[in-house]
């Protein structure tokens, strides 16, 4: 899908090779079959798959090498962007005034649009009760802290949105809810995300995991 930013399409790739044409980076960040990364002038480069519009190009399927964000997404030429984060066919955008962004697959509700709609926008803003601090993008939900308190939209299957287990009805919450369970005392200051599961770590150091727990990863030696 073009995520290896060398040009080609080859699907494996034994040995780590150069990303060729980037300048100096500062950060980086990969979704499910792209990657972002910040240069240290301040400009975003992105590359990979573009199939669900994740990385904002009207009609390329595949960034097959690094290209400016802003040429990719005209509308983000004057952002100023924090932070990138992406799920398997979304991309989350943190701003620095607090604002956060996304692109790409709704269909989950991962973009805090309603996954019914069938036409949305290529970048659209996500509702939420103040400036965000940090965010997350699993494969297909959201997280995002504002003000200590995490709050969750897109696939509630395991309940890694709302942290209410599995729910009886609707798997896909996409309406921004606070996370339930977190402690009011101990604000959150980081967020991640994988496949199905969520996680947060507080101020004081304490990590807390909700979602899926098949495999071991909520930390819980009785599933």
């Amino acid at each position: 899908q073009g995520q290896m930013g060398n040009g080609g399409l080859q699907y494996k790739n034994a040995s780590p090779k150069l990303v060729p044409g980037l300048p100096r980076i500062h950060q980086l960040s990969t979704g499910y079959y792209h990657t972002v990364a910040l240069a240290e002038e301040g400009e975003w480069y992105a590359w990979g798959c573009n199939e669900q519009k994740q990385l904002g190009a009207a009609n390329d399927e595949q960034i097959k090498q690094p290209r400016p964000l802003s040429s990719l997404v005209p509308e983000l030429a004057s952002a100023k962007i924090r932070s990138i984060e992406g799920g398997y066919g979304h991309t989350a955008l943190l701003l620095e005034d607090g604002r956060l962004l996304t692109m790409g697959n709704h269909s989950e509700g991962q973009r805090a649009l309603d996954p019914e709609l069938d036409e949305v926008p290529t970048l659209s803003s996500v509702p939420l009760p103040g400036p965000v601090e940090a965010i997350a993008a699993g494969s297909h939900h959201t997280l995002a802290v504002v003000r200590g308190a995490v709050y969750g939209f897109g696939s509630d299957e395991f309940g890694q949105v709302r942290g209410l287990g599995e729910p009886e009805d609707e798997t896909r919450s996409w309406m921004p809810k606070e996370v339930t369970g977190l402690p009011k005392d101990d604000p959150v200051v980081l967020v991640s995300a994988g496949n199905c599961h969520s996680a947060a770590q507080t101020a004081s150091g304490r990590v807390f995991l909700w979602g899926c727990g098949g495999n071991g990863q909520t930390g819980d030696a009785t599933l």
